[in-house]
């Protein structure tokens, strides 16, 4: 884990962001978030139980799911934000520590691993991976989202850390590729696929017409200049 202090960043920021963002219709961030959270739902298709890796203030689980998801976090300031602010859902987040064992004898149809691994070595990935592959169902999978080092992300990091309270150059410690992902990640069935493109900074006068922008781009360029990745590891 990188030396970073998360301690810093206030509870349940990426939560008001997103939030704010909704309500007023517009900012890099919250549309950035948005998308991610609408892509990975899609890519969750039909499916009974879900469980959300290092959920944070609960925002996936809490604005875009329901309760057959489970939340789990190691930080316990963080799973009761989450409690308080998705109260319908409070039983579904738990604070826990993955890599120190399942959290129960159950297996999912998905597992989501959201804006995580760029933060753990590279040698801690696949370790992690590999606990979350056996406690997948026979046809489950695992979805995972990560900045794309390859291309305009390094330089939307800078802008999003200037204009921001937090710096990602220092959270951000192991650097993705289209190109390391099927390298690196251990299992024979595996796909990439980059989205978010250049129509997100539009975001910064309206959501809508950024959506609209996005969609129509990626539709044009095939996603060809995707600034995140979305990775799914089917079990079958």
């Amino acid at each position: 884990m990188t030396n970073f202090d998360y301690s810093k960043i206030p509870i349940g920021y990426y939560d008001q962001v997103l939030t704010e963002g909704l309500r007023n219709k517009r900012g890099l961030q919250s549309c950035w978030h948005h998308i991610k959270f609408k892509y990975v739902k899609n890519a969750m298709e039909e499916y009974e139980s879900h469980l959300d890796i290092a959920c944070g203030p609960g925002t996936f689980i809490g604005t875009y799911l329901d309760s057959r998801s489970v939340g789990i976090d190691i930080s316990s300031e963080q799973i009761q934000y989450a409690k308080k602010t998705y109260s319908r859902y409070e039983k579904n987040f738990i604070c826990h520590d993955i890599t120190k064992g399942v959290l129960q004898d159950k297996q999912y149809d998905v597992i989501t691993l959201l804006e995580f691994i760029e933060h753990i070595p590279p040698e801690e990935v696949n370790i992690l991976l590999k606990t979350l592959y056996e406690m997948l169902d026979q046809k489950g999978k695992i979805i995972i989202t990560t900045p794309n080092y390859k291309g305009l992300w390094p330089f939307l990091e800078k802008l999003v850390s200037l204009i921001g309270p937090v710096d990602y150059k220092y959270q951000h410690i192991n650097k993705y590729t289209v190109k390391r992902i099927k390298e690196e990640i251990n299992f024979k069935n595996v796909s990439v696929k980059k989205y978010i493109n250049f129509g997100i900074f539009t975001s910064f006068f309206n959501h809508n017409a950024a959506l609209k922008f996005e969609n129509y781009l990626s539709k044009i360029f095939n996603c060809f200049f995707g600034y995140s990745l979305l990775i799914i590891i089917k079990k079958n």
